[in-house]
């Protein structure tokens, strides 16, 4: 799995303990809302998802996104990535040659940071701001 110190679960402030991390914290620039385009995506971990990860999220989605990190965190897979993150069912059923729907996928989503959507057998979390930055996605076109 791809370690980006950066972009990692234990990056930045999440780095520091005890008293180095209460001076950061409270430091006067780290006392106001800022605004980010960072997505995190938590999945359950199974056989079919990790397939999913090892094949999709790791050999193609990151080439498409070097910012992805993804890091094994005991039962569940940790994804982080500016902008979005996206897992296509369709291509998810292709390879692991049986169906595979969202639905079978949002059973192992189990956290999310940014905008959660579904559209047709696609998952996207983003950090658009739907309806306001990109135009909303209509089913019937």
């Amino acid at each position: 799995m791809s370690t980006v110190k950066d972009n990692s679960y234990d990056a930045g402030i999440m780095s520091l303990n005890g008293k180095d991390f209460a001076d950061e914290y409270f430091k006067e620039e780290n006392q106001v809302c800022k605004e980010s385009n960072t997505v995190v995506l938590v999945l359950k971990k199974s056989d079919e998802m990790d397939f999913i990860v090892d094949e999709m999220l790791v050999k193609i989605f990151q080439k498409k996104n070097p910012s992805l990190v993804i890091q094994d965190r005991g039962g569940y897979w940790w994804l982080k990535a500016d902008n979005s993150i996206e897992i296509d069912c369709e291509y998810a059923s292709d390879i692991l040659g049986k169906p595979y729907s969202i639905y079978d996928l949002l059973v192992d989503v189990t956290s999310t940071v940014g905008r959660a959507y579904t559209f047709g057998n696609t998952f996207t979390i983003t950090s658009e701001l739907m309806g306001l930055d990109v135009k909303l996605q209509d089913v019937a076109a």
